[in-house]
């Protein structure tokens, strides 16, 4: 009797683990069933289910809760909370055996590449990369699911290559992807829409490249870039169900050639055209910055400060991408100089040189450790942090102070000290006059075309056009026919100077000469002598002189004279 009850409270055991054991695997699927229902729809509520799936007995669902959450955040904008849940998961599936674990390890790989890739963070991701590539490359059985993610490892190589700004290669590498996604695909389980948008996003990654590295508006490469998304949105036509913004986003890519063709009113009529759907649509901040750029081109000033502010205020709350960023930054900067309102204009180029030398940086390190690059197609942009302005706002400051304590007793001095603010304020214009506008490309500029720019440069030293009052970086770039982001990029490698640097030099050089050469010139008042070399201003003259000779004009013609 002993024994049969013993096998009945065995049996029972077993009957209830069983029962357990099923209820269990019943409520996680209904959580995975869920997960997937939302996962491109709702964050929220992928988060309450992966919350709840979190729970789980099974590691395999655990893990793919934890992937789940940080999928979320990623989307929702939280790249440090998406980064933290993607960093927990690889480090508790260091050794993986279970097909399950390796789809779970390979899933928070795949993401952990695009947290550091959006953010710039290049180094990183080209590592996660390699660290993908390897993981693949040690399973043991080399199915369709081995080499689906093969090509996935080789398609985020070509898009950090044309981050880098190595389209040719980039495109390439896509270009023999598309041909095996359909074999790869075909032959396997996976829905046939994961193909399509496999494909699709391939397509316009070409077409992104083609747009990207476009030099002089080539017919060529525009005519690519439509091709490829024009080839792109055909095949989302064939999703089912059909994405409702597939049409928004083909038209808003033909609204950026159309930039790029500086045809700002035709692509203004297609943005606006989607611009009442882009909450709708997900593409709120596409549409804003697009406007930004157009409006910009078109001298609407009221219209680019309220798009661009639109932009800045959505790119707070969800800062996934900083793709556009600098650009805003920089129409801000040059908007609010266009208005004369100095303060605005020098904070916005302080932001937009941070974000570029952030951007630099991460693009050489990149470089440099793994040789991506076979040359030096860093961007030495000619950077405009002006340093004497901030010196110049403390004195400002302190001589407030310095006015209040003593009163009306130095109202002579109150009067000289806004002077030179006035003459900081014209240097200051000057400055943020001669910044070139953002340039979404490196500057890998042809040998020929460089040579060609050094030697109009130097014919330039043996003129007096420099000498005019009126002479700019506009000026000078529209006279050798090229634009200012060249030419600065030009001066700065060959001189090691800014474009103000250099033409400070040249003037001050010449002024010295005819000191040096004919008397006459000593005779004449700081005044005169300013206006010889193009200046308006005899304060400025002097404070410009003295930095480049170490004495003033006055201490200098002295020194001659005594010679």
């Amino acid at each position: 009797m002993k024994k049969i009850n013993k096998i009945f409270l065995s049996l029972l055991f077993i009957f209830f683990n069983n029962f357990v054991f099923s209820q269990t695997n019943e409520k996680d699927q209904y959580y995975i069933d869920k997960i997937i229902s939302f996962t491109n729809s709702n964050n929220d509520s992928l988060i309450y289910y992966a919350n709840k799936l979190k729970v789980s007995k099974s590691l395999c669902n655990y893990h793919y809760a934890i992937n789940t959450l940080a999928k979320a955040f990623y989307q929702k904008g939280n790249l440090k909370k998406a980064e933290e849940k993607t960093l927990f998961v690889l480090k508790n599936l260091k050794e993986v055996e279970k097909f399950c674990s390796k789809k779970n390890k390979n899933i928070a790989l795949n993401r952990l590449f695009w947290i550091y890739k959006n953010q710039n963070k290049f180094e990183e991701a080209f590592k996660v990369i390699m660290q993908k590539k390897e993981f693949i490359e040690s399973f043991s059985v080399k199915d369709n699911y081995y080499k689906a993610n093969l090509i996935s490892t080789d398609k985020n190589l070509a898009i950090i290559k044309q981050t880098l700004g190595l389209h040719e290669e980039s495109r390439t590498i896509l270009k023999k992807m598309l041909p095996k996604l359909s074999t790869v695909y075909n032959d396997s389980n996976i829905d046939k829409n994961a193909l399509k948008l496999n494909i699709a996003s391939t397509l316009n990654i070409i077409g992104d490249s083609y747009l990207e590295s476009n030099k002089n508006n080539s017919n060529n490469e525009l005519d690519s870039a439509r091709t490829y998304f024009k080839r792109a949105f055909d095949v989302s036509k064939t999703f089912n169900p059909i994405l409702k913004n597939s049409e928004a986003l083909y038209e808003l890519r033909i609204a950026e050639i159309l930039i790029a063709e500086k045809k700002y009113k035709k692509a203004l009529n297609i943005i606006q055209k989607y611009h009442a759907f882009s909450k709708e649509f997900r593409i709120r901040q596409l549409t804003n910055s697009l406007k930004a750029i157009c409006f910009y081109q078109l001298n609407n000033n009221d219209s680019t400060l309220y798009y661009s502010k639109q932009f800045l205020k959505e790119h707070s709350k969800k800062s996934i991408v900083k793709k556009s960023l600098i650009s805003i930054y920089d129409i801000l900067a040059n908007t609010y100089y266009k208005n004369q309102q100095i303060d605005s204009a020098y904070k916005y180029s302080e932001l937009t040189i941070k974000e570029l030398n952030d951007l630099n940086k991460n693009k050489n390190e990149a470089n440099r450790s793994h040789h991506l690059y076979d040359y030096n197609t860093a961007q030495e942009l000619n950077t405009l942090i002006i340093k004497n302005e901030k010196g110049n706002r403390n004195v400002l400051i302190m001589s407030i102070l310095f006015i209040l304590i003593f009163g009306f007793t130095i109202i002579y001095f109150l009067f000289k000290k806004n002077k030179n603010i006035s003459n900081d304020l014209i240097d200051i214009k000057t400055e943020i006059d001669n910044k070139p506008l953002p340039q979404k490309k490196e500057y890998n500029i042809d040998k020929d075309l460089e040579i060609k720019l050094i030697t109009e440069i130097n014919k330039l030293e043996k003129s007096t056009e420099y000498l005019s009052p009126d002479f700019n970086i506009n000026i000078l770039a529209k006279n050798l026919k090229t634009n200012t982001s060249y030419l600065s990029y030009i001066i700065n490698k060959e001189y090691n100077q800014t474009f103000k640097q250099y033409i400070t030099g040249l003037r001050i050089e010449y002024l010295i000469n005819k000191l040096n050469k004919e008397n006459k010139y000593r005779n004449y008042t700081i005044k005169s002598l300013a206006e010889e070399i193009g200046y308006t201003n005899a304060s400025a003259f002097t404070r410009a002189f003295k930095k480049y000779k170490g004495v003033t004009p006055s201490e200098y013609i002295k020194s001659i004279q005594k010679d």
